[in-house]
């Protein structure tokens, strides 16, 4: 984001679960999905499915900026999902929308408004 004097403002990287109920959990994701943040991203997914729980959303819509390492990272939380019956969605923010759909992973991962 860049202010009006024409300095940038990164969003810092932050990862939030929710249980609003039972069965469904839902992350936010905020700032930055690369190499130095993509391990935390698995830390917090990790615990997000203890207990699985039936239904994951993974609200990317603050995230800003996201490399071949965050795709890959969104790739396996996919996969993992798919292994333990979780119905899993997400909401990408306009980078992540346009980074899957140039990747082709648009047809891979679930994401919401596709």
């Amino acid at each position: 984001m860049t202010g009006g004097d024409g300095d940038s403002r990164e969003v810092p990287f932050s990862v939030t679960v929710a249980r609003p109920d039972g069965a469904q959990v839902v992350m936010a994701v905020a700032g930055e999905i690369d190499l130095t943040t993509s391990e935390d991203l698995k830390e917090s997914f990790e615990e997000a499915l203890e207990p699985v729980p039936g239904r994951l959303v993974v609200d990317l819509e603050d995230v800003d900026f996201c490399d071949s390492t965050g795709l890959a990272t969104l790739v396996r939380i996919n996969d993992r999902c798919t292994t333990q019956g979780v119905d899993l969605s997400f909401l990408p923010s306009p980078t992540i929308r346009r980074l899957a759909l140039k990747t082709g992973l648009s047809t891979l991962l679930p994401l919401a408004g596709s």
